[in-house]
């Protein structure tokens, strides 16, 4: 499964804080689709591109981790 997120870069989000939640994403995907890759980058529109996955839950579950770990702050320390 491949991961692509681009953030739109008018956000100005640290380069640092987009390496982190690569990192934090990764791990998390992992535990559940084992040949994940994950890319972030920033860009000129904000968007989250899956490919490699069929099932319908499984593109929920991605989704909602994503969220998840956006929104939980413990991976910034």
């Amino acid at each position: 499964m491949r991961v692509e997120i681009i953030i739109d870069k008018e956000q100005k989000i640290n380069q640092a804080i987009l390496v982190a939640f690569e990192k934090e994403l990764y791990r998390n995907l992992c535990q559940h689709f084992p040949e994940t890759e994950v890319r972030i980058r920033q860009g000129s529109i904000s968007h989250i591109e899956l490919s490699g996955i069929r099932l319908d839950d499984d593109k929920q579950r991605v989704m909602n981790t994503i969220q998840q770990v956006w929104e939980d702050d413990y991976w910034l320390n």
